[in-house]
């Protein structure tokens, strides 16, 4: 019989894989992504929805984030699975990210995970705070440049 208070800490765990120190894509870690085009875009809340793999604003699905939020589906279903839960356990999971004012916390976001079971239980935790690494950086034009670099080295390796 699984036992759902195991499930506890699960919103705690996957807003901490990721944003955690081994997601580094180009030029920072998925915090630093978030806040810089988050700052870029001038909007103070992000929503990303594991379950979907998308996030809201959808301007922001473009960057690194995405390749990032699709695997934290991945570490939900093992999870529900070594938990003894079937795989749709959980019908909504989603990461709240409200970024403060400028002024104040220049490089921390506060995430506020929450998850829903099929009998309508809430798995939530309290604010957990992230920080931005890396100096700010242009996501968008980061981008650009990191697609254009990956395009350069595929084509060398293709006329090889």
């Amino acid at each position: 019989m699984p036992k759902r208070k195991n499930l506890n800490g699960l919103p705690h765990n996957l807003t901490k894989s990721y944003f955690g120190t081994l997601r580094y894509y180009g030029s920072g870690y998925m915090a630093d992504w978030l806040l810089n085009a988050a700052r870029n875009l001038r909007v103070d809340t992000v929503t990303l929805d594991v379950l979907n793999s998308t996030i809201d604003p959808g301007e922001m699905e473009k960057l690194p984030l995405m390749y990032q939020l699709k695997d934290l589906k991945n570490i939900l279903e093992k999870e529900l699975a070594q938990n003894g839960f079937d795989t749709n356990f959980i019908v909504d999971a989603k990461i709240k990210v409200v970024i403060p004012d400028n002024n104040i916390y220049s490089k921390t976001i506060y995430c506020y995970p929450e998850l829903i079971d099929i009998e309508g239980r809430h798995y939530k935790t309290g604010r957990i705070i992230e920080t931005a690494y890396e100096q700010k950086f242009d996501p968008f034009e980061q981008r650009t440049l990191l697609s254009s670099l990956f395009s350069k080295v595929k084509r060398l390796f293709k006329s090889v």
